[in-house]
């Protein structure tokens, strides 16, 4: 009662300031304002503080992530109390509507978090800003090949932080149990190998492998690499044409043989996303997992709570181990007033000590050196985050990042025309045909 009493007399004395002050202005206008003033107690710098803020927005949902964000940004704002950022949580299903929408209508945040393939369009209509001289400090220390792909007519639009190789997962129990050795190889191990070793990991109870097809688009695509597969020609003038080759076609047709020919593929994973694909491998259900690097910090929880003994093959290869780079990117919006500001942001979350804490919340490849190093430190221990660590060297130049027409292409045909053949219901010449016309006549 004593405290309620107090805080009763403490209104009191500050209704009578607010008439004190509504007596002596006779405007009404200007009287509410300052009684405003005073119960929200707005002062001058805190109204420059918020015209001064950086707004970010974020897909990332994974909790580890998250948390590493919230924390990059708590020491930023800490240090840069004049330049706050305010973290607007985004959805990656959702983002590319909202960004389309937001820059029409000029109400874009400033940093944006997204990915490589999906900025290219709003570069190419004048929406993100030039940050070649802006990041030309951290140049040095990511892949040529990242930086390339985040560029648009030699300009970077987007900075590459973070990418996700495609990587075959092992549970080293049920490997013991049937007394075959896990490859090691650092040399990565050949698409012909790694098809023998799921057929002999495949017994009337498990099946060798597990691998969400439901949506096999981009892991297809990135994999292609591994052959050599351009897909797209004549994209650097403008007038990209696609050819399915042998090239092209290697992943889908290796991995038609597994499913219905060697039968080490579980059928279910024809129906199944790639997150629904961990399931089955956790439960034991198949002794490999195909699926992106990601689902390493899923693995970490599960050996933590449940013992579950994990590990990574060494990067698959064809005639390399190539794989077509699409990292995620910050980029800023062209019409923010605080590009610089906004610039300084970045090369902060960009720190080693930040960004490989990020990139491990996610199960991803951190693409700076020193995050890299920082990352293979946290992580020395555990031979399969070792694995993934050291195939960050293989990401190359996807032909398609350059197309901007690629997303409504790979939605509208390639995602359908490629279901439709790993369920067994078109042919390959059926396929070939599907994927080509559909370009030709998106053009």
């Amino acid at each position: 009662m004593t405290g309620n009493k107090q805080h009763e007399t403490g209104k009191v004395k500050t209704m009578k300031k607010l008439l004190q002050v509504l007596g002596k202005i006779r405007t009404p206008f200007v009287a509410a304002a300052s009684v405003l003033a005073l119960v929200l107690g707005v002062t001058a710098p805190l109204q420059a503080k918020a015209a001064n803020e950086i707004t970010f927005v974020s897909p990332a949902w994974i909790p580890g992530t998250v948390t590493a964000i919230k924390d990059a940004i708590t020491a930023w704002n800490k240090a840069n109390p004049n330049t706050p950022v305010k973290l607007i949580p985004g959805d990656w299903d959702s983002l590319g509507d909202q960004l389309t929408t937001q820059f029409a209508s000029k109400t874009a945040p400033d940093v944006i978090m997204f990915d490589s393939i999906s900025i290219r369009d709003y570069a190419k209509r004048g929406y993100l800003a030039d940050l070649t001289s802006l990041m030309r400090p951290l140049q040095s220390q990511i892949p040529v090949g990242e930086w390339k792909a985040s560029s648009y007519n030699g300009r970077l639009v987007g900075v590459p932080f973070l990418d996700q190789t495609y990587v075959v997962f092992a549970n080293v129990d049920m490997f013991k149990k049937a007394g075959v050795a896990i490859p090691t190889n650092p040399g990565g191990i050949t698409w012909d190998e790694f098809a023998a070793l799921a057929k002999k990991m495949t017994t009337p109870t498990s099946y060798g492998l597990t691998y969400g097809l439901l949506k096999p688009a981009s892991s297809f695509m990135i994999m292609s690499s591994n052959f050599g597969a351009q897909w797209f020609r004549g994209y650097t003038t403008g007038r990209a044409s696609l050819r399915v080759t042998q090239s092209e076609l290697e992943v889908p047709l290796r991995v038609y043989d597994m499913v219905y020919k060697d039968k080490s593929i579980d059928p279910a994973s024809l129906t199944i996303s790639a997150g629904a694909s961990l399931a089955p491998f956790l439960a034991g259900k198949t002794s490999m997992l195909l699926m992106g690097s990601y689902a390493a910090s899923d693995l970490d929880v599960a050996a933590k709570e449940k013992g579950f003994n994990w590990t990574v093959l060494p990067l698959l290869k064809g005639t390399s181990q190539g794989q077509g780079a699409n990292p995620q990117t910050f980029s800023i919006n062209a019409l923010s007033t605080k590009k610089k500001d906004a610039a300084r942001f970045i090369q902060f979350l960009m720190q080693g000590k930040y960004l490989s804490k990020i990139a491990l919340g996610d199960g991803l490849v951190p693409l700076t050196s020193d995050a890299l190093k920082a990352g293979i430190e946290a992580k020395k221990d555990s031979p399969g985050w070792s694995q993934i660590f050291a195939d960050g060297g293989n990401f190359t130049l996807a032909p398609f990042a350059f197309v901007p027409e690629f997303a409504q292409w790979k939605s509208t045909v390639l995602q359908p025309s490629l279901q439709q053949f790993i369920q067994n219901k078109i042919t390959k010449e059926e396929l070939v045909k599907r994927l080509e016309d559909g370009w030709k006549n998106l053009r």
